[in-house]
């Protein structure tokens, strides 16, 4: 059964251009809201393009570098202006399991040369836990039914679909650094995500 939420919107001028901004509160704890950003124009019933990202406050905030999430975000935001569509923004920081969990695992990775996935192995902890239940709704309730999703992820395409939402797969390609490279073997190796244009070695 759908979860009960409240909804608020206002109008959103960014360095990218101009939408609506959503917010989608399931509970009375941060990570529990969504946030959506719909470009002003967007055709929601016509198969948009959508990008789902949860939140990497390392990344998008402070910029570390080793990982992508910040230059995932920016293509998307990119793209989806120009194009039209929606983001959809978990906060859920640490793939769902939190920043104390992501920051433990980031602390194995310096102190034993773990990698992501193995460090929250270490912890006792699901290496992505995130669920797309309420990220469906935020779509339904936008009235979109299907979409073209910018993903490498084959379980956010599995997860929207387990919740009635149509996906057709948007290769998201982000070029590896030096620094993020390890990260996205680890992603393409462990985890499943389409990586295949990347060179990883």
């Amino acid at each position: 059964m759908p979860e009960a939420y409240e909804h608020a919107s206002c109008f959103l001028k960014s360095h990218y251009g101009e939408g609506r901004l959503h917010v989608y509160s399931f509970g009375k704890h941060e990570e529990d809201n969504i946030l959506c950003i719909e470009v002003r124009g967007t055709d929601l019933a016509s198969n948009p393009l959508v990008r789902v990202q949860s939140a990497c406050y390392t990344a998008e905030i402070f910029r570390s570098t080793d990982c992508d999430c910040h230059e995932q975000l920016h293509e998307s935001l990119k793209q989806i202006f120009v194009e039209g569509g929606l983001i959809v923004y978990m906060l859920c920081d640490g793939r769902g399991a939190g920043l104390l969990t992501k920051v433990r695992g980031l602390a194995l990775g310096d102190s034993d040369q773990l990698d992501t996935h193995d460090a929250y192995v270490r912890l006792g902890v699901e290496t992505d836990p995130r669920d797309y239940a309420r990220v469906a709704q935020v779509l339904s309730h936008r009235g979109v039914q299907n979409c073209r999703l910018l993903t490498n992820n084959p379980r956010k395409i599995g997860g929207l679909e387990s919740h009635g939402i149509a996906v057709t797969r948007v290769e998201l390609e982000i070029p590896a650094t030096h620094n993020s490279l390890p990260y996205l073997r680890t992603k393409r190796t462990k985890m499943g995500h389409l990586l295949d244009h990347l060179k990883l070695g």
